[in-house]
């Protein structure tokens, strides 16, 4: 597939569409709820409560927001030829396959205990989850932004 000279950064690889910053930003969640939580602090607890219930759950999404955050950290060293950061970036699509899935069976356990009421802040998150993991599977633009060599332009 060819792509325009602006979707390619100065050494020549391909940047990250909007599309995978979104997909980034989106795994990331539960760090950004926590940030916005923190800077708004009469509210804060309820804005936590409104997306993440569970207490658990926010710690689990601590934990599944980390290759997002690693990713997008790596995106801007992945120029240099250091050999372990060329391999977590090759990797970068199944780091954040893993964590969409694991953030989907999350999400179906949260729904499980609590015994199928529906929220509509759950709800868009789920269609979101969904969503944004087809695209990480369909999308060629992903693919080859995580492969090991810069794509033909």
């Amino acid at each position: 597939m060819r792509y325009s000279l602006d979707a390619f950064d100065k050494h020549g690889l391909l940047k990250p569409s909007p599309m995978l910053w979104l997909v980034l930003a989106f795994s990331a969640k539960a760090w950004i709820v926590f940030v916005m939580a923190g800077s708004s602090r009469e509210q804060g607890s309820q804005l936590l409560t409104l997306f993440y219930p569970i207490k658990e759950t926010l710690y689990v999404g601590f934990v599944l927001g980390l290759p997002s955050i690693l990713l997008t950290w790596l995106s801007g060293l992945r120029h240099r030829n250091n050999h372990l950061i060329n391999t977590i970036w090759r990797h970068g699509k199944l780091l954040l396959l893993v964590a969409y899935i694991s953030d989907c069976l999350l999400q179906t356990y949260h729904l499980i205990t609590t015994q199928g009421v529906f929220s509509w802040s759950n709800g868009v998150m789920m269609v979101l989850t969904i969503w944004l993991t087809m695209y990480l599977l369909r999308s060629t633009r992903v693919k080859n932004t995580f492969a090991d060599k810069p794509v033909e332009r």
